[in-house]
């Protein structure tokens, strides 16, 4: 990332443990982004040690390149800050690999989308299930002895014939009617 300096100032602070310690403001146009107006806070520790101590002594309109790795917290840290002459094709801007300590050794990612194959399955899964429910909802009124499983996933199969398009084999029961029309 290639960043200009518009202000940076040091800022007192102090830990946990009462010690006290300075963190620099960082106000800067991130010329990688279109020059939008930025601001970071720098700590003098951790992965931004580098950054911090090459950027305490930056002047208002400097350029410098900045590489930027994710922690394992998911936040950027700058890891190097170095005075650039301000052309876009400076070595330290260019992308680096986003630092992952877990990424070592480790498997590459893998998607977990549903495959279309995998979708339509589900939903035949829902529609079953929702036909087993409407089964037993059918055959329950009235019924004055309990319900037998196969009478609920016989009916269940019909329910889930007709909502899937799927024709019965044999007659439909219109085709024994006599034809009506005269001819």
């Amino acid at each position: 990332m290639q960043i200009q300096i518009l202000n940076v100032s040091q800022v007192p602070a102090t830990t946990k443990g009462g010690k006290p310690y300075t963190v620099l403001d960082i106000a800067y146009k991130n010329l990688t982004f279109q020059g939008k107006v930025e601001g970071k806070k720098l700590m003098p520790f951790g992965e931004n040690a580098n950054a911090f101590k090459a950027l305490e002594k930056a002047n208002t309109g400097e350029t410098y390149d900045i590489q930027v790795v994710k922690n394992s917290a998911g936040y950027n840290d700058w890891i190097s800050a170095v005075v650039s002459d301000g052309s876009k094709e400076s070595p330290a801007s260019a992308p680096k690999e986003a630092y992952n300590p877990k990424a070592v050794g480790s498997t590459p990612a893998r998607s977990t989308y549903e495959t279309p194959e995998e979708r339509a399955k589900k939903q035949i899964y829902i529609i079953r299930q929702s036909n087993i429910s409407s089964a037993v909802n059918l055959l329950s009124v009235g019924s004055k002895a309990p319900l037998k499983v196969a009478d609920v996933l016989d009916v269940a199969k019909q329910l889930e014939d007709y909502v899937l398009g799927i024709v019965p084999d044999g007659p439909s029961g219109f085709d024994s009617m006599s034809d009506d029309l005269p001819e």
